[in-house]
């Protein structure tokens, strides 16, 4: 049997024409420079490796950690996977399908038994008359780089929060430390209150009242402790690790460096951040989805090429080729509500496009005003821990010697207390402020992922 094999370009060209229509990215008010003053514009993107701009080494080792443990990344990657087997399959149907049958007779004579084996290849193409199975694959394209971008997106949620975790951890330490010696001083200033009180200079009030501030700042201590071991189990669920085989080799909070981390052109997040990209290949997607939906009101041309390639005259061709065609003629408004569901979803992933991008502006805004007010505010606590360590040391002296009464010293002693917990508090503030910032403004992602990916791993 010979086969027309000249046919087959001529039935694979014959998909001419194209539904989908054409993808515009969405117009998003963007600014042309930032409100916040103190993001002075710069040439270069931010440094991919941007946490090391805290100068910790212990910080480093964990973001180094989580990439390899983190359970949410990994099952992001599997996300990513499984949107590279959806595309392959939603390009499937650009190229023929080829099978086997096979028929076995068995028949049974006066001779004895007769078994006849027969067997043929078949081929079958859905031409793409409309373009609908390359809308099919362009969607599933789209999807796939907005799995990997998600992905991305995920990784810079993810590494921000090792970085504001491990922080709070070390702000915990250190309101530890400040803690513990409160509690020193407590009980050095209830010794002088009790020799005092011997020698009938102070009322056993004043021994009440300072062994009340003792049990206090026994307490509080103990909370912040539980509050570092806590802190310690959300770093350690972050890394993908038990807490118990997990160990931090935590800092001093005061050795953490404050960067200075500075923006591009506001319109750069619409490239620089992975989570506007994932909506814009979602919007691609829905689009190309228009494309379907519009396809499936004109004729299909499916091929049943082994019979096709087989017959040589064009009366043969003609028969076959009039033979797959099919035309919806009445579907009771399925194929009207298909294409109706997928215009309204497009226009639905487009407001969530524009308000992705407004987010990006805002985030980098709050981040950006949190910082800068954040570190005015520990300028001003600075001097004010200074100006009460002063007044504390002061009032102990004079208490000692009788030239001020016991509420003073106790006034004195809580303000030191006080003021060093915030002192702290907005140190944590600017750290966080910073993290945030970096991860707002892309955290010097990059795309790396193209269509050619889909297909290789």
């Amino acid at each position: 049997m010979k086969y027309n094999l000249s046919l087959i370009p001529l039935l694979l060209a014959l998909g001419a024409c194209n539904l989908v229509p054409d993808f515009q990215r969405p117009n998003v008010a963007t600014p042309s420079q930032w409100h916040d003053a103190s993001l002075a514009t710069q040439k270069s993107a931010v440094d991919p490796q941007w946490w090391q701009a805290f100068g910790s080494p212990e910080l480093n080792r964990l973001m180094t950690e989580v990439l390899a443990s983190n359970n949410d990344l990994a099952a992001a990657r599997q996300r990513v996977e499984q949107a590279r087997a959806q595309a392959k399959i939603a390009g499937a149907n650009l190229w023929p399908a080829l099978g086997l049958q096979g028929n076995v007779t068995d028949s049974r004579t006066n001779s004895g038994d007769n078994q006849q084996e027969t067997g043929h290849f078949t081929v079958g193409y859905i031409v793409d008359l409309w373009g609908a199975n390359r809308a099919s694959r362009d969607a599933g394209s789209a999807r796939f780089l907005g799995a990997a971008f998600a992905r991305d997106a995920l990784q810079l949620v993810v590494m921000s929060n090792v970085g504001q975790a491990y922080f709070n951890l070390l702000a915990l330490a250190e309101r530890n430390r400040i803690a513990t010696d409160f509690l020193a001083n407590v009980d050095k200033v209830l010794a002088i209150i009790e020799a005092r009180y011997r020698a009938g200079a102070v009322s056993a009030l004043d021994v009440a009242q300072q062994k009340t501030e003792r049990a206090t700042a026994r307490a509080n201590l103990d909370l912040l402790n539980q509050q570092v071991t806590l802190a310690e189990n959300v770093l350690t669920l972050l890394l993908g690790h038990p807490p118990q085989q997990m160990t931090i080799n935590a800092e001093q909070f005061s050795a953490m460096q404050l960067p200075s981390p500075s923006a591009l052109q506001p319109a750069s997040l619409l490239e620089r951040r992975p989570d506007v990209r994932q909506q814009e290949m979602a919007l691609i997607a829905a689009n190309a989805d228009i494309g379907v939906a519009r396809a499936t009101f004109y004729p299909t041309l499916q091929l049943n090429l082994d019979a096709l390639l087989a017959a040589p005259q064009p009366a043969g061709a003609a028969l076959s080729l009039a033979a797959g065609l099919t035309q919806p003629l009445f579907q009771g408004g399925r194929l009207e509500g298909g294409l109706e569901n997928a215009q309204a979803r497009n226009a639905e992933l487009v407001e969530t496009y524009r308000k992705t991008v407004l987010t990006a502006f805002k985030e980098v805004e709050d981040a950006a005003a949190i910082r800068r007010n954040s570190e005015h505010r520990l300028q001003a606590l600075a001097d004010a821990v200074d100006k009460a360590q002063q007044a504390y040391s002061l009032s102990e002296e004079r208490y000692r010697v009788g030239l001020i009464d016991y509420q003073t010293l106790l006034n004195t002693q809580r303000s030191l207390l006080t003021a060093q917990n915030s002192q702290v508090q907005a140190r944590l503030d600017v750290l966080t402020a910073m993290v945030q910032l970096y991860q707002a403004l892309g955290g010097g992602w990059s795309n790396n992922v193209t269509k050619a990916n889909i297909f290789n791993r």
